[in-house]
């Protein structure tokens, strides 16, 4: 019953992926919540609903629901990817950088994390010159370049870093 290939199981989770694309979310999450329910162990229903419930803007049941897929396949680097979009929308800068570092652990040809952790660097954590070898990275990845982010690197790159202002004297 609990066999992952069961073609019951399969047609559900087709179903409810196909409810995904159509833009019924409704009908997904009803789908996979059911599939969760009676498969716990699988990791592909737990990150889709996981996703949908993010794009919901429902936060701490999408991170729950990622979470659960990363603990039932601990070696999906994009179920670790979409976990630290999760943790990034939340705030939890630290574990949004160890899910992107997990994912990029995984698969170092895997674009998307080196793109995210670089963003995170960038814009919230304020680390410039980390930010830009993991941009340099992410375009080495990309074929066919992409515009936006070379944007990206060449402000990085003319970036002044800011002034100093000291608060205190040195003693002499």
């Amino acid at each position: 019953r609990r066999n992952a290939g069961e073609p019951r199981g399969a047609a559900r989770y087709d179903e409810a992926r196909k409810a995904m694309r159509a833009g019924r979310p409704a009908d997904a999450e009803l789908g996979l919540r059911a599939i969760v329910k009676s498969n716990p162990e699988l990791g592909g229903p737990h990150a889709n609903l996981g996703l949908l419930l993010r794009q919901a803007g429902r936060l701490p049941e999408a991170v729950a629901e990622l979470e659960a897929a990363v603990h039932a396949n601990p070696q999906q680097a994009v179920y670790f990817n979409q976990l630290g979009i999760a943790y990034r929308q939340q705030g939890e800068f630290a574990k949004a950088r160890e899910a992107y570092e997990r994912a990029i652990d995984l698969d170092a040809t895997y674009a998307s994390p080196l793109l995210n952790l670089g963003i995170l660097h960038d814009l919230y954590l304020g680390e410039g010159s980390r930010a830009l070898a993991l941009y340099d990275r992410y375009l080495a990845l990309s074929p066919g370049g992409d515009a936006q982010v070379a944007k990206w690197v060449a402000d990085l790159k003319n970036r002044k870093p800011p002034p100093v202002t000291v608060s205190r004297k040195e003693q002499p």
